[in-house]
């Protein structure tokens, strides 16, 4: 009898097929699922895909939908500290036994039949494999890359939402919004609803005409729904039937309503198969949590911690921190992958920042902190820690206590120092509001 590999063992095999080539195909990925008799099909899902706000509007679905009983499963990418964030069931990630299991299973029936799966295809066969084995009720599904070619586009969606359109990713989706646009609009499928966000209007119009061609009906928020602002977070939502007022969500920024607006536009395109009612709706709202989203880690200094990656990521970031913190400037720490636009982001920053200090991440693709020095705007002090972790703690150790830390430029980052800042802050008297969960 062969025994199993350990879970290192089958994550050091998973992490070497990411350095791979990205190769946006579909039959790869649909014959690793015919092996397994289709499990994709076996239940309906929310597909969503978009520049920004993919996971947080994954986030509040499932909140909601789990809130009303049903069994969700949520698929997102990708993951700030354990692979196991990924693939959910529930409130539970999937087990590492399962992961080892599900590894092994794929990896020999592809090696039987000829098939070569990227990363992204041998994660997403995982995902929608175990989904049918749990038996859900319905999948939380957030697009990789794109949206027509991407390895999720293989779902029965009852959904799809589209968050923001914006550049990244240009070498593979194209560099201009209509382009980019096409890719993302490849997850619209016949007749089946599109939500999507607030989008300029070339970009309305070219998903307009896709979801024309399948007789799809689409909505657009501030057009077909909207939500009105008010006081501590507080918001209005009126939607395409529905109507909520004092709506409360546990994440912070003005740019999460929008992204709460479009999960419950969607919510009420599916209420005819899952009904929801107002109570699922408030309580999922008020409990999602979704870390590395302006998320205050510590309060003597205030930390903040934002995944942001991308200049529209950026720029909202950016105004949001502005509202945060007032005219005090943050101390900067930042590292982003090379393929990322760095320098604009870094500009972009420079608006709200004192000093920077740059990092990088244990990943081949993160940029020099060398190079990315060079794109620091004039006037601003600069410093270089290769180290993550030592990179926060100079920050901790040698700044005052009222001036606030922000964390950008890459998810992985977050990750990185997560761990740490967890620990500190299970030692830290918690002195602005209450304890944040670090412990994931």
């Amino acid at each position: 009898m062969v025994s199993m590999p350990s879970y290192s063992e089958t994550l050091d095999y998973i992490f070497k097929l990411r350095g791979g080539e990205i190769d946006l195909k579909l039959h790869r990925v649909e014959q690793a699922l015919s092996l397994f008799g289709h499990p994709e099909r076996s239940y309906p899902a929310f597909h969503i895909a978009g520049t920004n706000g993919k996971g947080s509007t994954a986030a509040m679905l499932h909140r909601i939908l789990t809130a009303q009983g049903y069994r969700v499963a949520l698929y997102t990418s990708p993951h700030m500290i354990s692979f196991t964030e990924r693939i959910r069931v529930g409130h539970e990630e999937i087990s590492q036994g399962k992961v080892v299991e599900l590894a092994e299973l794929i990896r020999n029936r592809c090696a039987g039949s000829g098939i070569q799966l990227t990363y992204f295809e041998f994660v997403t066969t995982m995902a929608l494999v175990y989904f049918s084995w749990r038996k859900v009720d319905l999948a939380v599904v957030e697009v990789g890359l794109g949206g027509r070619l991407d390895a999720t586009n293989v779902v029965l969606p009852l959904v799809s939402l589209i968050t923001t359109i914006s550049r990244d990713h240009e070498a593979y989706l194209g560099s201009d919004l209509p382009s980019i646009a096409r890719e993302k609009g490849g997850i619209i499928k016949e007749h089946i609803p599109v939500v999507c966000g607030a989008l300029p209007l070339d970009v309305r119009t070219v998903l307009a005409e896709i979801a024309e061609s399948h007789a799809s009906p689409i909505y657009f928020l501030s057009q077909d729904f909207s939500i009105a602002l008010k006081n501590d977070g507080i918001f209005d939502y009126t939607g395409l039937e529905w109507k909520f007022r004092d709506l409360f969500l546990a994440l912070k920024g003005d740019y999460q309503r929008g992204n709460a607006a479009l999960a419950l536009a969607a919510v009420e395109l599916a209420r005819e198969r899952f009904p929801v009612t107002e109570r699922a709706v408030r309580e999922g709202l008020a409990q999602v949590s979704w870390p590395g989203r302006l998320e205050e880690v510590l309060c003597a200094p205030r930390v903040i911690l934002d995944g942001a990656h991308n200049p529209e990521g950026v720029a909202v970031l950016v105004k949001e921190i502005e509202a945060m913190v007032g005219p005090k400037k943050v101390r900067l720490l930042f590292a982003a992958m090379e393929d990322k636009d760095w320098r604009t982001m870094l500009k972009q920053l420079s608006a709200v920042a004192g000093e920077v200090v740059l990092t990088r991440v244990p990943i081949e693709r993160s940029a020099d902190p060398g190079k990315l020095a060079e794109a620091v705007p004039q006037g601003l002090g600069v410093n270089i820690r290769e180290n993550p972790v030592e990179a926060i703690k100079s920050l901790l150790s040698s700044g005052e206590p009222d001036q606030p830390i922000l964390v950008t430029g890459s998810l992985y980052l977050l990750g990185e120092i997560r761990p740490f800042l967890g620990e500190l802050a299970e030692n830290s008297p918690r002195e602005c509001s209450e304890r944040p969960n670090l412990t994931r």
